[in-house]
Formats: structure tokens, sequence, C-alpha cells
């Protein structure tokens, strides 16, 4: 697996990832809505990583450094648990001293992930997408 820097020529596979592994994750809210372009307008500003296999991307973490903040850690729905959101989260750990992230109460799957990487709930609240926690390491 290689992670790499984003590269304007990721865009088309990081669009189609982002919106498969939403609808794919979030069960429990209508997805109808979500768009290719999402992705573009998700991510504006932020330093993101991508990770590749062969030649598939398999998923990126975004960041938002102002405040060293885990905005997206997605992979494609082939991908889950093989490695590809770990190696993505071990490359953020190496590069920030602390992190932080929101993730949404329903994402069981996720807090365990994050949890089991050193991460801890500080507290819950609630948006537009219902109730989350911010977590931080």
């Amino acid at each position: 697996m290689l992670i790499e820097p984003y590269q304007d020529a990721f865009l088309p596979a990081l669009r189609n990832l982002y919106l498969r592994s939403r609808k794919a994750s979030f069960i429990w809210l209508d997805t109808a809505g979500y768009e290719l372009s999402d992705f573009d307008n998700d991510v504006e500003g932020e330093q993101i990583w991508v990770a590749i296999i062969g030649e598939d991307i398999t998923g990126f973490i975004s960041i938002w450094e102002p405040e060293n903040f885990i905005h997206h850690l997605y992979v494609s729905p082939e991908h889950i648990r093989k490695g590809v959101g770990y190696h993505l989260l071990q490359l953020a750990k190496a590069r920030y001293s602390t992190l932080s992230l929101k993730c949404m109460s329903h994402n069981e799957p996720a807090l365990q992930f994050y949890q089991s990487q050193g991460f801890t709930r500080q507290s819950k609240a609630e948006d537009s997408l219902g109730e989350y926690y911010l977590l931080t390491l």
C-alpha cells in the first residue's frame, strides 16, 4: 500500500469513493441527496492523503490543519478491515502531535476503530446529521 499526497488525477476516484463510502456507512441517514461533487466542497482547504493498492484508490484521510482535526477518513467498502484506515491514521499520528475528530454515535464500527487506536470520547453533541462524539488523541 502506498499513501500519497492528493493529486488532481485522483479526483474522479476520490469523488466516487467518498460517495459510495458515505452511502454504505450512514445507513441511518437519507443519503439520496449525496452527490459526487460533495467531495470537492467537503474537503476544501484540507490536507489530503490517499491510500493506493496496486492501481486502486482504496481510502483517504483529510485534515483541517489549523486545528489538527481529522475531518474525513474513508475507506472503499471493498477494503474495509484490511488495514487501509489503520495506515492512514498512522500517517496522521506521525505528522501531528494532537488529533481530534467527530464520529457519529450511530457509527459503532468507526467508534470502536478510533478507540482501539487510542482516541477517547471527550464530549457528546448534535448537529444536522445527528448525535456525535468528539474524540481526541
